[in-house]
Parts: structure tokens; C-alpha cells; sequence
């Protein structure tokens, strides 16, 4: 509301006229009768003091306004600073492992190498999972890495295939154990074996256990997976109790371990175990994927670096990384190695390796080489066109020790 002065008539002893503002306050502008205003004296003190300090605190949150705009520029530009930084660290840091230049050529007694040109970008590599019991590699599988098409595919070897060696059983979870009860390296008689059976030493391995798996599986916030059946099992002497119902939920790390390691009430036995097993590595691959979890991904290096015995260096697992996360879920591929998943020899249960399949999955899927992998490359065990058991190289190691 404005106000104004009223004047009022001129005294006239005093020659002049005496208005309200003289009396120290205006009068509302209001007819007569009206209220008169009880808004302060714009001229008083009191009114300068408070104006005084509405214009201070304005002056000052400007003051801080801009301050906290130009901490935000310079807190964005040194996080910029950081960021080209850590990329052109992480470029100078992550860098790819040395790779195989060899095929193998086999003989019946042993195997030497030869040379052969590679495909550029293309890495191969063995990952194996050992039970805590008896040190058993229970878990194979054998990949491929092509980062010019950015694919990534693994084969899966069951515990039961058949391989060319001397002792009993022939199964390819013998070879780790059977190198440590000797003396040996356990992680070198594998690689070696897998060898026999792909044409080629792999560029690089990793081993690990079941506690790594738990633990790799929690620190990335566990796993969202469809779990197809009731899980239950009990083994007191390995420690592992697996209660996992069916349907879709979060798995911790022990119960997707759980999952993972279940083998019973499949009716589809080995297939369906490993049909399991890699619909879980397919579901953590893929969330590994998602930018939920990015953070988690010190952790998940420095365990790997802690707990896992490899070949690799920290700068070339995060080259495998950086390349990983150019993946998308479809070009991550599982598949199982083509073989009969019913044979059996004296009464034990072996899976028997379709040598022509097999061979042309390898040049598709898994031959890092220009040259085609042939039988000549291989020593493994397979049944020839009479179904009888054979050998690439002519002979059966120990052949009656199955």
C-alpha cells in the first residue's frame, strides 16, 4: 500500500502549513475514519539497520554463490584431469599376455611343436575350478577371445572325458591331482593335458576354488539367476551343503556355488549339469557387464590377484577387462564339447569326444591359428567307425587301466 504526506491548512500564525510528516509519520492514505498504518518509519534507525543487513546477507550469498560455482568448475576440471589421467595410466597398464605361436604336432610316445602364423587379436585361455577335497578339476573350460570381432566364447569339458594317460581312471580331473601326488606341478600337467586334447598350449589359465567363486560372486552383490529345480544336497566330508529352491532370486556367492556344483536329480544327467553351469556364467558375465558394477571392479581384480593362480599379470588382466566390457550379452557364447555323455568302460562312466565334430568346432570356435587344427594335432581318445576305443596317435596309454 503507498502513502503520502496530507497536508493540512496553513497556520496562519506561524506562516506556514504543519503536515504529519512533521509529526514524525505519514497517515494512511485512507478516507477519514480510516486506520492509521503501523508500518515503521522507513527514516527511522531502526528500519536503515534492518535494510543494512538484508543487503549484507544478499551481498554475502552472492559472494558465496559464485564461490561454490567456481569450486564445482574446478572440482569438475581436476576430476576431468583425473579421468585422462587414469585412461592414459590404465591404457600404459593394461597391456595383452604373450601368446603361443605353436601348434602342436603329436606322437605316440610325445609331442613337439611347430611354428604357425596367429590370427591378430585373438586370445585363448584355460579356466579351471578345483573341489577343496581332493583337489579334483572339476570345472574345465577352454576359451577364446577375438578382440577385432569382440566375441567371446567357451567350451565346457566335462570331468568325465576321456584322455590319453596311463594311469586310472582316464579322466581329465586326474591330471591335477595325480601331478601333486607326485611331486609335480598340478597347474603344468593340466595345461598340458588340455593341450593334448585343443592342438595348442593355451596363452593363458586360471585356477581357482570354490571359496574364490563365493567370494567373487558376493563382492559383485551376487547373482540374479532362474534356478530350474529344488536343489538339495549334502556332502559333510567337502563341506558343502547345497538348499537352494527353484525359481528366479538373488543368489549369494555359496548358494550360486551351490548351484553350480549340483549334479544330482538332472534328467538329463551331465548335460543338464553343464546346461545349468553355463546359464549362471552367462547371467554373471552379463551383470558384470552392467555399470552397477563398475565400482566393484578393484575388488574383483584384487581378489583375482590374491586367490587365483595364473599366469597372468595385473596389467594383462585388465586389458581382458577393458576388452570385456566391450562385449555385449549376445556375443558371450557356452557350449559343450561334442561327445557321447553316456559311454562307459569297465563299468565307469566316461564321456567319449566325437573326434570329426570336435575338430570342426575347434577351426570354427577356438583355432586362434591361420592354419587348420588336424587329427595329426591332437592325442585324445575317441571311438573310431566300429565304435571300438582308439587314440589319434595310434595307442591307448596303459590301456587296460581305465
Amino acid at each position: 500500500m503507498k502513502y503520502r504526506p496530507i497536508y493540512e491548512e496553513e497556520n496562519e500564525e506561524q506562516g506556514g502549513f504543519v503536515s504529519d510528516y512533521d509529526r514524525g509519520g505519514f497517515i494512511d492514505e485512507e478516507p477519514e475514519g480510516g486506520f492509521v498504518s503501523e508500518e515503521p518509519d522507513p527514516f527511522s534507525e531502526e528500519t536503515a539497520a534492518a535494510a543494512h543487513a538484508e543487503k549484507l546477507q544478499q551481498h554475502t550469498e552472492r559472494k558465496l554463490k559464485k564461490q561454490r560455482k567456481k569450486s564445482l568448475r574446478t572440482a569438475l576440471i581436476i576430476a576431468l584431469l583425473v579421468l585422462i589421467g587414469g585412461v592414459f595410466l590404465f591404457s600404459r597398464w593394461a597391456r595383452p599376455p604373450a601368446v603361443n605361436r605353436q601348434l602342436t604336432e603329436q606322437t605316440a610316445e610325445d609331442f613337439h611343436r611347430y611354428g604357425a602364423s596367429r590370427r591378430d587379436g585373438c586370445y585363448t585361455f584355460l579356466i579351471a575350478g578345483k573341489d577343496k577335497a581332493a583337489g579334483l578339476t572339476d570345472t574345465v573350460l577352454v576359451g577364446m577371445m577375438d578382440t577385432k570381432n569382440h566375441t567371446l566364447r567357451f567350451v565346457s569339458i566335462p570331468r568325465d572325458t576321456a584322455v590319453n594317460i596311463s594311469w586310472s581312471p582316464k579322466k581329465i580331473n586326474q591330471y591335477y591331482p595325480a601331478a601333486e601326488n607326485q611331486g609335480r606341478d598340478g597347474v603344468t600337467a593340466l595345461v598340458e593335458g588340455v593341450e593334448k586334447l585343443i592342438g595348442y598350449r593355451v596363452d593363458c589359465y586360471a585356477i581357482f576354488d570354490v571359496e574364490v567363486f563365493v567370494e567373487l560372486v558376493d563382492t559383485m552383490g551376487g547373482v540374479y539367476f532362474d534356478v530350474p529345480i529344488d536343489m538339495n544336497y549334502e556332502d559333510p566330508g567337502q563341506d558343502l551343503y547345497i538348499h537352494v529352491n527353484q525359481g528366479y532370486q538373488l543368489l549369494n556367492g555359496y548358494d550360486a556355488m551351490g548351484v553350480f556344483r549340483y549334479r544330482s536329480t538332472y534328467v538329463n544327467g551331465d548335460i543338464g549339469r553343464l546346461d545349468v553351469q553355463h546359464d549362471l556364467l552367462k547371467s554373471i558375465a552379463s551383470q558384470m557387464l552392467s555399470l552397477g558394477n563398475i565400482p566393484n571392479v578393484r575388488k574383483l581384480v584384487r581378489i583375482y590377484e590374491r586367490d587365483v593362480i595364473t599366469n597372468l599379470s595385473t596389467g594383462n588382466v585388465m586389458f581382458f577387462l577393458k576388452e570385456f566390457l566391450k562385449l555385449n550379452e549376445e556375443s558371450i557364447v557356452f557350449d559343450t564339447i561334442p561327445a557321447n555323455y553316456g559311454g562307459e568302460v569297465h563299468g565307469m562312466s566316461y564321456v567319449i569326444i566325437y573326434l570329426n565334430q570336435w575338430l570342426d568346432y575347434l577351426n570354427a570356435y577356438l583355432n586362434p591359428f591361420s592354419e587348420p587344427i588336424t587329427t595329426s594335432n591332437l592325442d585324445l581318445i575317441y571311438a573310431d567307425n566300429n565304435g571300438n576305443l582308439t587314440s589319434t596317435t595310434g595307442a591307448i596309454r596303459g590301456n587296460d587301466r581305465w
